[in-house]
């Protein structure tokens, strides 16, 4: 019930007056950098005037499952000043809320959002945030700068300044001129990296891993010189998966591969970490590739449909029959093209992510 909270009549509707909103920042996780550039867009087009406030928290519970001891890592709580509206953003690959931080707050934000797996206590304040991928201002914004002055973080690589996926790169108008092609760069996640992982997450990293390397096998079968994917390469996928790696571990790098996206029209995509929706479907929707995934397991807001925005495989094979449909159903894939660029301005581009949540966060307090 709580979702129709999210219809057109909504999406239509600018914000009431200047919103002033606070973000209460203990984490500058990739996770969170659509939310944290949302909120920065809003505010530099005068729809919000934003504040923010940082505090570096180490944030590991050992009481929790392996797999949430750092969950909070991808969380983050804003407050509207204006009426104290607490809204909640979780950004963690797993299906679970953080039923501590739902009990103090209006709304929660999930990404992976299962109406199932909500508890009944919570189900009028859990909504769907929708697909996460990592995306920020075209340039670092004073709360950016904030951030990585509070978490002192420096970039691992040099070089990896060179490229910075932004609002400005990381997207694409449809293209139905490119030459049919098909991409899937992907990786195999070692599931023995943490000595107390559970038995069942240590499976799902498994089956992820041989789902994958079966599509990269039957894919290269089919469709030859028009595919191009594989693993990226690690000690764990050149041990295990050695037949399936990319020929050039160059192109996985942020930089080619999105350079990649705007040349190959046709892309895959498998079930993440947890069974979560991964960040390329996020990145094919912005690019407004033509799509072909593994079933998805989680909600996303608006009218994201199989056979619109994306066709869907259960299994390798199935993957191969939904490439040769867009392979040579040009209108197909062209509408589908069009479809994602659609849903991208609309739910995906994360000014319009953030809008709506602060649109759902006054309608839910005009309903107490």
């Amino acid at each position: 019930m709580n979702q129709h909270v999210t219809s057109s009549r909504l999406r239509r509707c600018t914000l009431p007056g200047q919103l002033r909103c606070q973000i209460l920042c203990t984490s500058n996780s990739p996770h969170l950098s659509q939310i944290y550039t949302g909120f920065a867009m809003l505010h530099k087009s005068g729809e919000i005037l934003l504040t923010q406030q940082c505090c570096n928290q180490d944030h590991f519970d050992a009481s929790k499952p392996q797999h949430l001891r750092n969950a909070k890592d991808a969380h983050v709580l804003v407050i509207i000043n204006n009426s104290g509206i607490r809204l909640y953003y979780d950004c963690h690959d797993s299906f679970e809320i953080d039923e501590s931080a739902a009990s103090e707050v209006d709304c929660y934000f999930k990404r992976s959002y299962a109406q199932s797996t909500i508890p009944a206590s919570f189900a009028a304040k859990v909504f769907s945030l929708g697909m996460n991928y990592e995306v920020y201002s075209a340039s670092p914004d004073k709360f950016e700068q904030q951030r990585l002055r509070c978490f002192e973080e420096e970039p691992d690589d040099p070089e990896s300044l060179q490229f910075r996926p932004s609002i400005k790169n990381m997207r694409a108008a449809p293209n139905r001129c490119l030459t049919r092609r098909v991409l899937f760069i992907t990786r195999a996640w070692d599931p023995f990296d943490v000595p107390d992982r559970s038995e069942q997450k240590i499976a799902e990293r498994i089956l992820t891993n041989e789902t994958r390397s079966l599509c990269v096998k039957l894919l290269r079968k089919e469709f030859g010189d028009t595919f191009l994917g594989g693993f990226m390469h690690s000690d764990y996928a050149a041990k295990n998966y050695a037949d399936v790696l990319l020929s050039d571990d160059e192109i996985s790098k942020k930089e080619n591969y999105i350079e990649l996206l705007r040349q190959y029209p046709i892309c895959v995509t498998t079930t993440g970490l947890h069974g979560s929706i991964g960040w390329k479907l996020a990145e094919y929707v912005a690019f407004s590739r033509a799509v072909v995934s593994e079933h998805l397991n989680y909600t996303v807001p608006g009218d994201f449909q199989e056979g619109k925005n994306y066709l869907e495989f259960h299994e390798p094979g199935q993957c191969i029959q939904a490439v040769h449909e867009l392979m040579f159903d040009d209108i197909l894939a062209y509408e589908m093209m069009l479809s994602n660029q659609a849903y991208y301005f609309h739910y995906l581009k994360a000014d319009a992510m953030i809008r709506r949540t602060l649109q759902i966060g006054l309608a839910v307090r005009n309903r107490q």
